[in-house]
């Protein structure tokens, strides 16, 4: 029986993934020359900005900082994984070779906090972040993890090198080799918080006078460090080089526009004389970071206002991102090209995150199907073969035209393999000068994908995967239980099963009714339930797909109270398989 129970595994196959179409073989698109430019950035490189103050560029997607005190060391920010982890650590070493004692993560996201355990190199550290981030770190491992590990796969471009595409810089970094790495680069060595704050927390570590500071922004469990006696500030990921992810196409919840400038102002307020982000490279200079910080700040909350105020004259988003524009002296700015976020991006987001998806057009409460919509829009074109022809004219003087042409002959006939070549040649074209590495990387993975060179799906729970998710609490693993549930299966269904799990001493009532699940934490047996019993640990690799049912069942690894609660137990697991 296979359990259709946890996003760890899940692998999901994409539509326009079928038999590869035959076509010419292109060579590597190229690149806009200002993002090639933009390469220069992330150079392998130690900078020492401020006394005891390193932090290590190029190394991976994003920055580590280290900071010498008098017996030890504080590292923020520990990068993607343990492979790159490794690599920052042995450079850091050439100028200190004192212990860490104190690891702090400025946010939840991945490239942040999965190489801390190589710096902690076995010893007891501090760990220290907002409250939220394990929260943080607990939805994206669970529910939303497939769609977020294949969305992320697109936009920092990991694929692109198996379909002969390469990456030029991920905007922020020069290269994510986390999500797909099969070199020992993507190894976890997430270590949760032991110490956590609300709003601010003032320390003084081996020496280190620093203040940690709820700064939200890009997420919202963001954090500032700042180190008064040195006045060096390093602002996480709210300030790079490059117009701020307000909103993220791999996808994330809202980000407060408003809030997020609030901070940069609030960080500008302590009058830095060193800054140095957890991206791109590092400002010295008081006056200087004062007028980057403001120019920041201001970009970020025109976006949120100037969108506001469309809304209010009645404009839908796709007329608001027709008029917005920042003013020129914020676009011409080094530190606001489109080389991460854009405004056109943010403005949609404002929108819906103010509003939601309803653009206040009535024909789109109840929209014509895509694939109705479309076959009838071919009829008024002249048919397939005309809108082919249309979209091939256009592919080099307008392929966003001609890769909605084509994709209007996908959606009404999935099987159609010239406009599969036809859209991924007009993705090309449009990847080939793009500025933004978000949107370049997205276009040429899809591209791939149409052509049948790659499949993007998450990466299967090997072994080092698998004890990362035991790391967790049981819960995230049941969580995942409820969006698993198989409606058609599940169907007229009032059941309920009771789960002990011994190694952590909890025990959950799982009940299935209205095609929903149910958990309710128990404190103690449920009175005539279906009862099983089962480590934790073990049930992870069971819905991970690293051990069997039948296996663990005669194991003794999975027991239940009694034989006739042995088919209960396979019949309520029978709703979460396919």
């Amino acid at each position: 029986m296979k359990l259709r129970l946890s996003a760890l595994y899940v692998a999901i196959a994409l539509a326009g993934c079928g038999e590869r179409p035959e076509s010419i073989e292109p060579t590597a698109t190229s690149g806009s020359d200002a993002l090639v430019a933009h390469s220069q950035v992330f150079e392998q490189r130690i900078e020492n900005p401020a006394p005891g103050v390193y932090v290590a560029i190029g190394y991976a997607l994003a920055n580590s900082i280290w900071i010498d005190g008098e017996d030890g060391a504080i590292v923020v920010d520990t990068t993607e994984s343990r492979g790159a982890a490794e690599a920052v650590l042995q450079e850091f070493r050439r100028y200190s070779d004192k212990p860490v004692k104190a690891i702090i993560y400025t946010h939840n996201h991945a490239d942040h906090i999965m190489g801390a355990s190589v710096f902690a190199e076995g010893d007891d550290v501090q760990i220290l972040s907002h409250e939220t981030l394990p929260k943080h770190v607990a939805r994206v491992t669970n529910v939303l993890l497939p769609t977020i590990e294949t969305n992320a796969m697109r936009m920092f471009g990991e694929r692109l090198a198996e379909g002969g595409e390469a990456i030029i810089n991920d905007g922020i970094g020069p290269e994510l080799k986390q999500i797909g790495a099969k070199d020992g680069l993507g190894a976890r060595g997430y270590l949760p918080p032991n110490r956590t704050f609300n709003d601010r927390l003032d320390l003084d570590i081996e020496g280190v006078k620093l203040s940690l500071i709820h700064a939200p922004g890009e997420t919202d469990d963001q954090i500032v460090v700042w180190l008064p006696d040195l006045r060096v500030l390093l602002p996480g990921d709210n300030v790079y080089k490059a117009f701020p992810n307000l909103y993220t196409i791999r996808g994330t919840p809202y980000r407060d526009v408003r809030k997020w400038s609030e901070s940069v102002r609030a960080m500008a307020k302590l009058n830095p004389q060193v800054m140095v982000p957890s991206h791109t490279e590092p400002v010295v200079g008081e006056a200087t970071i004062d007028a980057l910080l403001t120019d920041y700040a201001d970009a970020i909350q025109f976006v949120h206002d100037q969108t506001i105020r469309l809304i209010n004259e009645g404009l839908r988003p796709d007329e608001i991102v027709q008029r917005i524009q920042l003013p020129q002296n914020l676009a011409k700015h080094p530190w606001l090209q489109p080389f991460y976020g854009t405004v056109e991006w943010a403005a949609r987001s404002v929108y819906s995150g103010y509003l939601g998806w309803f653009d206040g057009d009535s024909v789109d409460l109840f929209p014509t199907p895509k694939r109705t919509k479309a076959a009838r829009l071919i009829a008024l074109m002249g048919g397939v073969d005309a809108v082919l022809s249309e979209a091939s004219r256009h592919v080099k003087q307008d392929p966003q035209w001609a890769a909605e042409l084509a994709d209007y002959v996908s959606a009404a006939d999935s099987s159609n393999t010239q406009a599969r070549v036809l859209k991924a040649s007009a993705l090309r074209a449009m990847a080939g000068v793009e500025v933004n590495p978000n949107a370049r990387n997205w276009y040429l993975s899809e591209a791939l994908e149409l052509e049948g060179k790659v499949v993007f799906e998450p990466r299967p729970t090997d072994a080092e995967r698998l004890a990362y998710a035991q790391t967790f609490p049981i819960e995230n693993v049941l969580e995942l239980m409820t969006v698993s549930l198989n409606p058609t299966k599940s169907a007229g269904v009032s059941a309920s099963v009771e789960f002990v799990f011994p190694d952590q001493s909890k025990r959950f009532l799982l009940t299935v009714r209205n095609q929903i699940l149910l958990i309710d934490r128990l404190n103690e047996p449920a009175a005539d339930a279906v009862r099983v019993t089962v480590k934790a640990s073990d049930w992870v690799a069971l819905v991970t797909q690293n051990d069997s049912l039948p296996e663990a069942l005669a194991s003794g690894r999975v027991a239940t109270d009694g034989v006739s609660d042995l088919p209960a137990l396979l019949k309520f697991l029978a709703m979460f398989t396919d």
